[in-house]
């Protein structure tokens, strides 16, 4: 990535830096769950990533402070449904152990 680039996205790097979710694999390269979640690309007309949101990889620029800001209002949202589907398995899985759903019980040999 070219200083100039990499000088224009620090503000989009630092805060997805500020998600304990992400990992940096590699310089502006993160990984979601072990899954490659966002990556950004130089073009002839400005610099885009790809993201990886609700309904599959999605490209956006991300060149001026507007871009930027909006898709980091796209991937926060993600991260909140990810987040609350999570809650929602783990509750889900409380509550059938509670009711003994998934366990054998008096099972003879």
């Amino acid at each position: 990535m070219k200083q100039v680039t990499a000088e224009l996205l620090a503000p989009l790097l630092g805060a997805l830096r500020g998600y304990s979710t992400l990992d940096e694999v590699k310089p502006a390269t993160f990984h979601l769950r072990g899954r490659d979640f966002i990556h950004f690309h130089e073009t002839p007309d400005g610099v885009v990533a790809d993201v990886l949101l609700a309904r599959g990889r999605v490209h956006m620029p991300v060149s001026t402070s507007r871009e930027q800001a909006e898709l980091l209002e796209r991937i926060e949202h993600q991260l909140a449904s990810l987040e609350a589907h999570g809650r929602q398995r783990k509750r889900q899985r409380l509550e059938r152990r509670r009711h003994g759903y998934g366990r054998v019980v008096g099972k003879q040999v």
